[in-house]
């Protein structure tokens, strides 16, 4: 069964107000019992306010990878996590980690 090995906060990017920013994660998922192996993804928590200026300078934005949250509060960010992780549980590695490839940029 897969489990997330580490959340790793990468880049920080906050704006003059509260309620503008983009915090940008690297998760660690891999086999409960094999204690080096893992898959990284990543993903990002951004505000509307900062969504918002990025579609001010492009046409389109692709969601994927996007956690959006009107107030950051990693507590929030860490509860959502565990819930899309377990949500998307399978037994066969590979389905587990398609399932969260869905919600999380994966890296390979």
């Amino acid at each position: 069964m897969l489990e997330i090995k580490s959340i790793v906060g990468d880049i920080e990017n906050w704006g003059e107000d509260k309620d503008d920013f983009i915090v940008s994660f690297e998760i660690d998922v891999g086999e409960q019992d094999i204690p080096a192996a893992s898959d990284m993804l990543s993903f990002s928590v951004i505000s509307p306010k900062r969504l918002s200026k990025i579609l001010d300078k492009v046409d389109i934005e692709i969601g994927h990878g996007y956690l959006l949250m009107k107030d950051f509060n990693i507590q929030n960010v860490q509860s959502s996590l565990e819930n899309i992780v377990n949500k998307c549980k399978d037994e066969d590695y590979d389905i587990y980690l398609n399932n969260l490839a869905r919600y999380f940029k994966l890296h390979e």
